[in-house]
């Protein structure tokens, strides 16, 4: 569990979930990616996974991240040892949309899987799939601003060398011609005119 991660800055969340066997484990499969670079990534996905219990749903960060989260799942032990450590305690399972609903029969599935890959190949990995009803746009657009307020009262002010790890925030971003210090003062403001949890305890 995190102590006090209010007062704790990036470096010390990350060496706090990181031994240097397991950065050395990221270096290796991702040499691609500079050694500063690949730190905010995977702290930026340790900010997730601490939150992530608090709220279900998709994922709302982008390939990126997606990659070395499956990288990280891939060390079991490492992987279970972390999720031991999260608030929630539990193991955290990655699911993708690319798996639908258990209830179709053998009948189905290869009429199913032609209509997802056709609609993947028209729409795009990322909205294949997605629900655009007006319900769940609304759901979705609270669930994204209720975790980013919650990101900051935890971490503190999302920092500009950050955003692009959260394609939501960018779109936002773009969208309302805000900068970093806009967003942080927005979503300071949806955090007292929201019921929230209390931020993540000692």
């Amino acid at each position: 569990m995190i102590n006090d991660q209010k007062t704790r800055s990036d470096d010390q969340l990350f060496e706090l979930f990181f031994s240097p066997s397991l950065f050395v484990y990221f270096r290796v499969k991702c040499p691609e990616i500079e050694p500063g670079e690949l730190r905010i990534r995977l702290t930026e996905l340790l900010k997730f996974l601490i939150l992530a219990h608090e709220f279900p749903g998709n994922i709302l960060f982008g390939e990126e991240l997606d990659d070395l989260w499956h990288l990280w799942i891939m060390q079991t032990r490492e992987y279970e040892k972390l999720c031991q450590s999260l608030p929630s305690g539990r193991f955290m399972h990655h699911d993708s949309r690319d798996q639908p609903d258990a209830s179709i029969t053998w009948a189905e599935a290869e009429a199913r899987a032609e209509r997802m890959i056709a609609e993947k190949a028209e729409k795009g990995p990322a909205l294949a799939g997605a629900d655009f009803s007006p319900e769940r746009v609304r759901q979705n657009a609270e669930r994204l601003l209720s975790f980013f307020a919650s990101y900051i009262e935890n971490f503190g002010a999302m920092q500009s060398r950050v955003v692009h790890c959260w394609p939501p925030v960018q779109r936002l971003l773009r969208r309302m011609r805000w900068s970093t210090d806009e967003f942080n003062a927005f979503l300071r403001e949806h955090t007292k005119a929201v019921d929230k949890p209390e931020p993540l305890a000692a």
